[in-house]
């Protein structure tokens, strides 16, 4: 009991200090100790009534994460009804979503009767698995914790859930107060959301709203992987900013985190003075300093200040992004 509760004080403490992936990882290795798994997934799930049952957030564990993206070829489309009962093949997480709070052990060699999932379960090496989905209420989203072991023989005993029942909740705890944290300490616009991801664009931490903002610009999307082309984009511009149809998203490094922040674009007055848009829209045409300097009877200096202002307040980080920025406002 003792050493649960060192664990314990241990893992609410690395949540006041860790980034969200380097939390997740170590209060999994953690866990390890006691409750003996191969690989495993900390996962939220969408939870909004008569919609598809999509992932939103993820992190893997000794797990690649190409078993996350072929499981909708395995299981298939997943959706909740009105009751909030999932309608799945599979038949564990179904069972672990109706006894929130209580873990669900299977043995999926065995258990199993769908091919499909059947081929699934043996492609990742998946023998047994113990599934746990927060009994603690969530807006749109259901926390789940997976855990797998390999090994036939291997499989999870009754002893190991009630292990599991009694600590898995602090993670949940303890990752919300690190999601808090780390959400609280990432620089926010008005009128923005905030996302974090891995450099791979896995998202650790988003919100409906986040969600809704990319669909904007990609409307077939979902998560947790974000658009290619946003993350090539980011990665590709040194003020790791991108400048879509629909939104805009300017991020940062914060350790082994991208921190985006995205903000929709809206019709509105003319942010720019008309100084300002008039030296904005020579220097987007191509003219310098000096040229435009001289068109406007105006000296270098002042162009530099007017141009500085106009790029800051359309956050645009060059004359490409300029010249779209002006075509919007035109």
């Amino acid at each position: 009991m003792e050493s649960q509760l060192n664990l314990l004080l241990d893992i609410y403490d690395s949540a006041q200090h860790c980034t969200i992936p380097d939390f997740n990882q170590y209060a999994l290795n953690k866990f390890k100790n006691v409750l003996q798994f191969d690989s495993a997934v900390i996962v939220d799930f969408s939870a909004v009534q008569q919609q598809k049952f999509i992932i939103q957030s993820i992190h893997l564990h000794d797990a690649p994460v190409e078993k996350m993206l072929d499981r909708p070829k395995a299981i298939g489309t997943e959706s909740l009804n009105r009751n909030g009962a999932l309608s799945s093949r599979d038949f564990v997480l179904k069972k672990a979503l109706a006894e929130r709070g209580n873990s669900v052990i299977a043995n999926l060699t065995e258990g199993v009767s769908d091919p499909d999932v059947l081929d699934y379960c043996r492609k990742y090496e998946t023998a047994h698995s113990l599934t746990f989905v927060s009994s603690q209420p969530t807006t749109h989203t259901v926390p789940t914790i997976a855990l797998w072991r390999a090994v036939r023989t291997n499989a999870y005993s009754e002893k190991d859930a009630h292990a599991a029942n009694m600590l898995l909740p602090h993670i949940f705890q303890a990752k919300r107060i690190n999601g808090r944290l780390n959400l609280f300490s990432s620089p926010e616009a008005d009128g923005s959301s905030t996302a974090l991801a891995t450099h791979d664009g896995c998202l650790h931490f988003v919100d409906p709203e986040v969600i809704r903002l990319i669909q904007l610009e990609w409307k077939e999307w979902t998560p947790p992987l974000l658009p290619r082309l946003l993350i090539d984009s980011l990665r590709q511009n040194n003020e790791m900013m991108f400048v879509g149809t629909a939104i805009q998203v300017k991020a940062s490094v914060q350790g082994n985190v991208i921190c985006m922040t995205i903000t929709e674009k809206h019709s509105q007055p003319m942010p720019l003075s008309m100084a300002e848009y008039r030296a904005a829209r020579l220097a987007a045409e191509g003219l310098t300093y000096k040229e435009i300097a001289r068109q406007l009877a105006i000296s270098p200096a002042t162009i530099r200040n007017q141009l500085h202002s106009a790029y800051r307040k359309l956050g645009v980080p060059n004359k490409t992004a300029l010249r779209n920025a002006l075509s919007e406002l035109a």
